[in-house]
């Protein structure tokens, strides 16, 4: 009994110091996020925004090489492909599956950040574009 309550209680510190460690490291990535906010963020703004008001999808799928990080191999999109909106559909679901927050898993910091004020930027524009307020 006794060494079952031991091993119960080193279990439990085990699992308590693994619960640290990831609250640890999720502290470490806002604060590299807050970081990353302050020196790119100017950047995706004006990428996502002219002027104060939102982009349309076309201008940021065709200017998403821009803003995306050099080893990322995103080949840019050129506006005149993205005159059909079947195009655009094609584009963006491309371009969502590239900068998914799910597939950002085993890269820096910096390559998180980019990819989700990219995926953010797209899909709020792409929605506006489903409902025919933009085109």
């Amino acid at each position: 009994m006794r060494e079952r309550r031991a091993s119960m209680v080193a279990n439990q510190e085990a699992a308590k110091e693994a619960l640290r460690a990831t609250r640890q490291a999720k502290a470490e990535e806002e604060t590299a996020f807050d970081e990353l906010h302050l020196r790119l963020g100017p950047g995706l703004k004006a990428w996502s925004e002219d002027h104060g008001k939102k982009k349309n999808v076309r201008a940021l799928l065709a200017g998403m090489d821009k803003v995306m990080w050099p080893e990322s191999n995103w080949q840019p999109i050129s506006i005149g492909d993205l005159l059909d909106p079947k195009k655009v559909k094609r584009a963006y679901y491309k371009a969502s599956r590239f900068v998914h927050p799910d597939k950002l898993v085993n890269l820096s910091t910096e390559q998180k950040f980019i990819g989700k004020r990219v995926f953010d930027a797209l899909s709020q524009a792409y929605a506006d574009f489903e409902n025919g307020n933009s085109n």
